[in-house]
């Protein structure tokens, strides 16, 4: 009986050393996906961000030209990305000039284009 426990013990050397280098590797390898989540969740909420800051400075300017619809509607407010704003004129030198400003502050390499066009009305008849 007890030469046939010692053989039992000589095969289980090295079981449980075997075991915790398992346990170590799955931890490890699961460590290593919480923390390429927690980089992707950061990164998509820094692009969330820039997206968020992009639409309230398009908003701030839509609200300008809705303010300024005559001035817009006669394509003052038109502006290519290359183009600088106008350094003469009305209301829309300085709405262009602080809109620019606002997305050079706001969002990496911040450019933006202006085409203003009519829209047509809608009527609703009964």
């Amino acid at each position: 009986m007890k030469t046939n426990r010692r053989s039992q013990i000589s095969r289980q050397k090295g079981v449980s050393m075997i075991e915790v280098l398992i346990a170590i590797l799955v931890s490890v390898i699961g460590l290593f996906s919480v923390m390429k989540l927690q980089l992707t969740a950061v990164s998509n909420n820094h692009s969330s961000y820039f997206r968020s800051q992009a639409a309230i400075i398009s908003n701030a300017l839509i609200d300008q030209l809705r303010a300024n619809s005559t001035s817009a509607l006669a394509g003052n407010y038109d502006l290519t990305l290359t183009q600088t704003p106008p350094t003469s004129g009305g209301l829309e030198v300085t709405d262009l000039t602080q809109w620019r400003t606002d997305l050079a502050a706001g969002l990496p390499s911040g450019t933006g284009s202006v085409g203003c066009v009519q829209a047509t009305r809608m009527t609703a008849e009964a």
